[in-house]
């Protein structure tokens, strides 16, 4: 009675461990299989990240190849993503730093957005005052040209107005000479009768010009250029020196003034042509000539 219970309980017993070993067994495999599933999916996983960063490491390059506000900042950003992918291939895949390496590069794509908004911000700004500077300096331009323009119009302007202001003369009539005793002069043309030359012109009208006292002077000058009668010399307000035969001084008031005056030779004229310069202080208005036989 006792050697069958034994029996039956050895193979109870070994019924028990056949039916652990094969559980075991199947465990094993189980889990041997769930090992490679989770690899695999590692892997998946890691070549999935490595080509995240790849991608987000040529989206550096494409920026950084055109001209950029943050290129330091960017720069810097894609040596973090080359040192993770470095990191990346030389680590053993386990859950952890799958983990850890997707986090950071989560992180990374936020600052990634940031920066390339904070770029695109500054070079639509960059754009925008460059574009404004350049309309500034277009309208500037402009103006300088219209300014130049003005001070160019406003001085040609000026120039007439100044040769509208100048003084002028006309009806120069040169006579030779003879005064009566009653004072009344009579012409002639013969050089042994003539004992004065006779110089008669108008000062013209001119609303331009400046009122007051006026300065002119006659020059008369026999055959050979040389000034008759007593030539006298004054120096003029613009420093330069004049010789002159006669000089006048006239109330000017912007009307017209007739001016009559008187040279007389040193000694009795002799036959040629004379000629008379009129001046206004060192300009000449008017020249004529008279022949005396």
């Amino acid at each position: 009675m006792s050697t069958k219970s034994t029996k039956n309980t050895l193979l109870l017993l070994t019924i028990l461990l056949c039916i652990v070993v094969i559980g075991l067994g199947a465990y094993t495999v189980k889990f041997y299989g769930e090992v490679q599933k989770n690899e695999s999916r590692l892997k998946e996983e890691k070549a999935l990240i490595e080509q995240e960063l790849k991608e987000e490491i040529k989206r550096y390059n494409d920026v950084l190849t055109e001209k950029n506000i943050l290129s330091n900042e960017l720069s810097d950003a894609k040596e973090h993503l080359e040192d993770l992918q470095k990191r990346l291939d030389s680590n053993e895949v386990t859950q952890s730093i799958v983990r850890s390496y997707r986090i950071e590069l989560t992180k990374i794509r936020r600052e990634r957005e940031l920066l390339f908004k904070q770029n695109d911000s500054l070079l639509n700004e960059t754009e925008r005052l460059a574009k404004l500077q350049a309309e500034t300096q277009d309208a500037l331009e402009k103006a300088t040209e219209a300014q130049n323009t003005l001070e160019n119009s406003n001085k040609v302007l000026t120039e007439k107005l100044n040769l509208g202001a100048q003084i002028t003369a006309s009806n120069l009539i040169v006579r030779g000479v003879i005064q009566r005793n009653s004072g009344k002069f009579l012409n002639t043309s013969r050089a042994n009768r003539a004992k004065m030359v006779r110089i008669c012109y108008e000062v013209n009208e001119n609303k331009l010009a400046k009122a007051g006292d006026l300065n002119f002077f006659v020059q008369v000058l026999n055959s050979e250029g040389s000034m008759i009668g007593i030539p006298r010399e004054e120096k003029l307000s613009n420093g330069k020196n004049i010789r002159f035969n006669s000089r006048t001084t006239i109330p000017y008031s912007n009307k017209p003034f007739n001016v009559c005056e008187l040279v007389l030779p040193v000694q009795s004229f002799r036959e040629g042509t004379y000629t008379v310069h009129v001046y206004h202080e060192d300009r000449l208005l008017l020249t004529s000539t008279l022949d005396l036989k």
